[in-house]
């Protein structure tokens, strides 16, 4: 298994899975932050380069689960939704803003309903036959994120999280050369929302059962 902190042994081919211009010949190091606010629900994420330069935002559509990844100029590049029902914590990724079939690019899932590790499987849209093996594997910890191409070890990403006192914390990614940092900003966004909604889950369990044993008195 990868651990974070390694290299890859050579450059792995490039995956052209958002648009050409987001896969360079070099490292992109990246900073993801969250931003939704009172006033500003539905703005969820911004993400910038080492400048301090907008790369993408991540908004959120009202009354729905959608999630779109737009760039700096608002361009809507990716749309990504939770699969409903899905034991394993699916979501499926569509180009532009669109939810068709024939649109989608990639699938993300838990390779086991219950799994001690927060490890996930990547499906390229191409890769259709029950038994092939993923296309992308993502090991996920509590502050490090490690994405790699299927069953190897070859890192194509890493993610590490900064926490501070009193502030939001920060998403510091790196993506090797010729890789799509749109894909990767993708994986790493829907790794957050996952986050967010077992905390939410957990919060409300925790308020039912805090009811409960006041009514009870």
């Amino acid at each position: 298994m990868a651990e974070y902190g390694q290299t890859a042994g050579y450059v792995a081919p490039p995956e052209l899975v958002a648009a050409r211009q987001f896969t360079v010949p070099y490292a992109v190091n990246l900073t993801l932050t969250s931003t939704g606010g009172l006033f500003t629900p539905n703005d969820l994420y911004k993400v910038k380069d080492t400048n301090g330069d907008l790369v993408f935002k991540v908004k959120g559509v009202t009354f729905g689960s959608r999630r779109l990844l737009l760039d700096a100029a608002g361009t809507r590049l990716l749309t990504m939704k939770p699969k409903a029902s899905s034991w394993h914590e699916e979501w499926r990724v569509f180009r532009g803003e669109s939810t068709s079939p024939n649109d989608l690019l990639f699938r993300m899932r838990k390779p086991k309903i219950f799994q001690w590790k927060d490890n996930f499987d990547v499906f390229l849209a191409t890769n259709t036959h029950e038994a092939a093996p993923c296309d992308f594997k993502i090991f996920s910890r509590s502050k490090k994120c490690t994405i790699c191409i299927g069953e190897t070890d070859e890192i194509i990403a890493q993610m590490h999280r900064k926490t501070a006192f009193f502030a939001r914390d920060k998403l510091e990614i790196t993506v090797n050369p010729n890789e799509d940092f749109a894909f990767i900003v993708s994986l790493i966004v829907i790794l957050e929302e996952i986050e967010e909604s077992s905390q939410a889950s957990s919060r409300s369990s925790a308020s039912r059962a805090a009811a409960s044993a006041s009514a009870g008195c």
